[in-house]
């Protein structure tokens, strides 16, 4: 007898329906050679820090750091009784071979292995390996079982994700938390990420919006362009040009092409669903998955987008198969009537790793089950990607004319498009989502401006130019679409060459956890959702301050993420990561203890008053001494508050070694505008007072 391991119930069903298991029993399902039982999400997770030691139970920095000896896993407490079900299925003598037929992922494997492990199974194991749930994919899939040995290296990098996780988070949530009096949640990969959000919303909050000024020339037919800086300047130029005449100095045109989008991987998946139809990622995730179970879509959890030469007869029955069906619109078949569909451009080998793109798979052509409103969105964006990508390229004239009034220079572009290729696709795309959703057309962008013919030296005459003031524009808070662009592409802002070519295929977290990691940080509240914004909170404010740099940089991150891809290729021993893991982990808080006392408070400074210890309490900085001394520094000091300058725990740390500090992005209410000043300590005796130097 067989025992096959699925991930969720519907799948496991799925299967067992192909295999012959049909008959239902308690938590599985049984029929000829075969039982097929499912886990439900993790059954085993890590234990906390008490189970090693009672003492643990409360927080103390001298406890730390917690590293186990031994890792220990527990049964999680809802899924008790299905765990016991799969080890009583181990266990039976007449099960002699087990198949894992979880999500062919890191993750999925580590399901299984966990639970394989904590119900001390010593049964031979295989491994199916699919990307669709297809009954023809599961039937291959069945005929090409892999020995579990094969994906060892797997299963070790899902492992020490999970363990230096747990070192992370476990340890430095309680480092910090007992340093600043809150319950902070630190985590690997979230830390770094609601590191982002805070740096932007600060960007957001010091923007000093500047004006500057568009200088349009007509010339009747077509308009060109000159910015500049100030007004004195634009008055300048349209005194001494309006009404003049132009010579065309530089005419170019260029012919220019924009090949069709890549297939969709999960991200971008996700940041087409938030950007077009408004699902948060973890949302796309789960329909996405719905459809991958109802057999309509490939697997989901995927970071490639590209698909392998074997896949090139299998992807012209797909096309062919979808070009027929009932959902797509007319136009978009008329638009295929004398177009081949460009295979060639989805295949590379060396871009696909254990997943292709993600792909809606034959059994597309015809929707025999039926979909929430959510699903079917998703399921046209994936069918919609694939016939955009094999499409005919976007192709136009682009041109570039440089003009001179009395010596000052304008400038004009505009493109002609001589073939509209895949852009007449996902325009039908949007339409059929805006027909689904019933939202309003968005209104139509302005046409690019077509030119008379011209030639260098050609003369217009009595040119009207116009002045129209403009701002600059703060940066935008994040969306769910841009932030896992940032996430995907932290490595990309690294000023080290070489550094950033080491990483280049690292970011935070992996397609298959970000939505997750957006989700758990909105959940603990460090960020909020406003509309389609992500806006931190106070909470994230106070993370971030009590982090030092190098546990909420994402270029930490994103190296331990690529370490995780060198353990699953051989690269790299888990043991070894894990040891760096240990290793920073004691050297950080070996760091802090070093600066705390007996009683464990965070010695910031000493007293400028009376040299005893300065401490960090829940609202202010203050003196041992207390009354004796009376010295303290507030919070919320209505100084900083003015300026719109928080007052950090280094900024203190400052004051009191140096007495001063530099500022940058203080705030005038008066010039409603930013400045950088030097802010100087100022002890009465009595009170502590700051005030502003500006150094000649």
């Amino acid at each position: 007898m067989k025992l096959v391991i699925a991930e969720k119930p519907s799948v496991a069903k799925e299967i067992a329906g192909v295999i012959g298991a049909s008959k239902k029993e308690n938590g599985f399902f049984s029929g000829g050679d075969y039982l097929v039982s499912w886990c439900v999400g993790h059954l085993v997770e890590t234990v906390m820090p008490e189970a090693y030691n009672a003492a643990y139970q409360k927080w103390n920095i001298f406890d730390l750091p917690i590293i186990p000896k031994k890792w220990q896993y527990k049964v999680t407490e809802g899924t008790r009784s299905q765990f016991a079900i799969i080890k009583n299925l181990m266990d039976r003598e007449d099960v002699t071979e087990i198949i894992c037929a979880t999500d062919a992922g890191r993750e999925g494997e580590l399901i299984f292995r966990l639970v394989y492990h904590q119900a001390e199974c010593t049964k031979p194991f295989q491994r199916l390996w699919i990307s669709s749930m297809e009954t023809k994919a599961i039937k291959e899939g069945f005929a090409k079982l892999k020995a579990g040995i094969q994906y060892d290296r797997l299963y070790q990098a899902a492992l020490a994700r999970m363990q230096a996780d747990w070192l992370v988070g476990i340890n430095f949530s309680r480092l910090f938390g007992c340093l600043s009096y809150t319950n902070l949640n630190v985590g690997r990969v979230q830390t770094p990420t609601i590191n982002l959000m805070v740096e932007r919303q600060r960007a957001i909050d010091q923007f000093d919006a500047k004006p500057y000024y568009i200088l349009t020339a007509d010339c009747k037919d077509f308009s060109a362009t000159n910015r500049v800086e100030t007004e004195n300047e634009s008055k300048r130029i349209i005194e001494k040009c309006n009404g003049k005449d132009a010579f065309v100095t530089s005419m170019k045109q260029s012919p220019m092409k924009e090949n069709p989008p890549a297939l969709y991987d999960l991200t971008t998946l996700q940041r087409d669903a938030n950007k077009l139809l408004g699902f948060s990622a973890q949302k796309t995730l789960d329909f996405t998955q719905n459809l991958y179970e109802k057999k309509l879509v490939t697997y989901p959890r995927t970071d490639s987008r590209y698909l392998t030469s074997d896949m090139k007869e299998t992807m012209q029955q797909i096309v062919k198969g979808i070009l027929q069906a009932t959902y797509l619109k007319e136009e978009t078949k008329s638009a295929y009537h004398n177009v081949n569909p460009d295979l060639e451009r989805l295949i590379n080998d060396k871009k696909v790793t254990d997943h292709h793109a993600i792909l809606p798979t034959i059994e597309a052509s015809a929707v025999k089950v039926k979909l929430t409103p959510e699903e079917g969105s998703i399921f046209l964006l994936i069918v919609y990607r694939l016939l955009e990508s094999v499409y005919l390229s976007h192709e136009y004239i682009r041109t570039e004319i440089v003009l001179s009034i009395e010596g000052e220079e304008f400038k004009a572009s505009g493109r002609q498009i001589t073939e509209n290729g895949f852009k007449q696709i996902h325009k039908q795309l949007t339409e059929t989502l805006q027909e689904r959703t019933k939202k309003k057309k968005k209104k139509t962008e302005k046409e690019d401006q077509i030119f008379p013919q011209l030639s260098e030296g050609d003369c217009i005459p009595n040119v009207k130019i116009t002045s129209k003031e403009n701002k600059t524009s703060p940066p935008k808070p994040y969306t769910e679409d841009t932030l896992l662009s940032a996430m995907e592409n932290a490595m990309k802002t690294l000023e080290d060459e070489d550094l950033k070519k080491e990483v280049s295929g690292a970011g935070l977290g992996t397609p298959a956890t970000r939505a997750g990691i957006i989700e758990k940080i909105i959940k603990t509240q460090f960020i909020e959702r406003k509309g389609k914004n992500l806006i931190p909170t106070e909470k994230a404010y106070r993370l971030v301050e009590a982090v030092p740099e190098k546990v909420k940089s994402a270029q930490l991150t994103a190296e331990w993420e690529q370490k995780l891809e060198w353990i699953y290729k051989g690269d790299l021993q888990a043991e070894v990561f894990l040891s760096e893991i240990e290793s920073f982990v004691e050297g950080l808080i070996s760091a802090y203890q070093s600066k705390v006392d007996e009683k464990g408070r965070e010695i910031i400074g000493k007293c400028p008053r009376c040299g005893k210890n300065i401490y960090e309490g829940r609202t202010n900085y203050y003196c041992e001494a207390g009354r004796d001394c009376n010295f303290v520094i507030w919070k919320k000091e209505r100084f900083f508050e003015e300026r719109k300058k928080p007052l950090t725990k280094p900024m203190v740390e400052a004051f009191l070694k140096k007495g001063r500090i530099k500022a940058a992005n203080l705030y005038s209410q008066k010039k409603d505008c930013y400045y950088t000043a030097y802010i100087i300590m100022v002890d009465t005796g009595q009170y502590v007072n700051f005030r502003l130097y500006f150094p000649h």
